[in-house]
């Protein structure tokens, strides 16, 4: 897994930070994909780069505590204004972590390792924040061929294949239980905008992206019926007891 030239972090933490208002409008998505991990959260959850929050509220129902990590002071504001039950931390995620709890049920990356050199030694921090038994649950960019100028804009170091998580997973080591494909249709919009400079949302108008939110279950649907590479990887990995 090769990383191309990035761009500076000020500009693609801005660019994270200006894509959530974008993604406030996909509320369908973010049940989507969060669906194959509500059986492993439980407990107290610890979510990574948590942005607005808009993925906790497919979860919140279901656990006994939410910790919300991010390092933008603006967002976690805005999501606990919206769940004032959810702890907050700003926390710089490339630093050493010790502002984070070490009794975590489930720690949640939703489009997190892909952004760090160092993936793996990331990971072992993750393994160190979970209890035995414990679960990460992950979202990364599938398909490294599709690596672009939008990659490059939104600050990755890289996609996956399977095989590459099956590899991290272990190094780690952690189990890996569930590595699957998400968003078939998603990968092949993707090839066709790859030469944009910008975060894929921000490739959409506002307009397409509630027609989208419109279309998720369809996009569903055919994820099951005709399963194939996709635009994301989403992996359940299980610390041993």
């Amino acid at each position: 897994m090769t990383s191309h030239d990035q761009t500076d972090f000020a500009t693609s933490n801005a660019s994270y930070v200006s894509a959530q208002s974008k993604m406030a409008l996909l509320p369908n998505y973010y049940k989507w994909t969060y669906a194959a991990l509500r059986p492993y959260l439980r407990g107290k959850v610890v979510e990574l780069a948590a942005g607005a929050g808009y993925g906790i509220e497919s979860y919140i129902d279901q656990v006994s505590e939410v910790v919300a990590v991010d390092h933008d002071a603006e967002l976690l504001k805005s999501l606990q204004s919206r769940h004032p039950g959810v702890k907050t931390l700003s926390v710089d995620l490339a630093g050493d972590w010790n502002e984070l709890p070490s009794d975590a049920d489930a720690m949640v990356m939703m489009d997190v390792i892909e952004h760090f050199e160092d993936d793996q030694a990331f990971l072992k921090k993750v393994f160190a924040k979970l209890k035995p038994g414990g679960y990460a649950l992950i979202k990364v960019p599938a398909q490294q061929t599709l690596y672009s100028e939008i990659d490059v804009a939104s600050g990755h170091y890289r996609r996956y294949e399977v095989e590459a998580i099956q590899d991290l997973a272990k190094s780690t080591g952690f189990e890996a239980k569930v590595i699957r494909h998400i968003n078939v249709i998603g990968a092949l919009a993707y090839k066709r905008k790859r030469k944009q400079q910008t975060n894929f949302s921000k490739t959409f108008k506002s307009g397409q992206l509630k027609l989208i939110n419109t279309a998720i279950p369809i996009l569903a649907l055919i994820d099951n019926l005709m399963p194939g590479p996709g635009l994301s990887l989403i992996a359940v990995l299980r610390r041993p007891t």
